[in-house]
């Protein structure tokens, strides 16, 4: 594997505390230097197994299907960091747009703070040596 430059990708965090199973928004600018956003991962373990993700959006446009089921892009600490993202096949062309991700926990029955990362990119060639390492 290639030595990676240091700004070959980043990982931008949202978070969000849950508070009630209700559909709770999180809305930020993703990072205007980065030209692709790659992957998404849930770090958070205190998500239910049944927790949706009712919209993922950048500029407007679908990224994930409706109601997409959260458990599919869940990680914990025991997955090896490289392997703890969901990738597209085709990268999302970005560049500080604003990403919205419209989650629920029907069977949330405690406060817990939501982490959801997203995988940004300017070198695609180099993240894909990262990803499937």
């Amino acid at each position: 594997m290639t030595e990676l430059s240091k700004t070959a990708f980043i990982i931008q965090c949202f978070d969000k505390e849950i508070v009630n199973n209700k559909v709770h928004e999180l809305k930020e600018e993703l990072d205007k230097d980065y030209k692709y956003l790659v992957g998404i991962a849930i770090s958070n373990s205190n998500a239910g197994a049944n927790s949706i993700l009712e919209q993922v959006k950048v500029k407007g446009a679908d990224v994930l299907p409706e109601k997409f089921e959260a458990a599919h892009v869940m990680s914990n600490g025991a997955v090896a960091p490289n392997k703890r993202f969901f990738s597209w096949f085709t990268p999302i062309p970005v560049s500080g747009d604003e990403m919205i991700i419209r989650f629920s926990d029907p069977n949330w029955s405690t406060n817990y703070n939501l982490q959801v990362q997203v995988l940004l990119t300017n070198n695609l060639e180099e993240i894909v040596n990262v990803l499937f390492a």
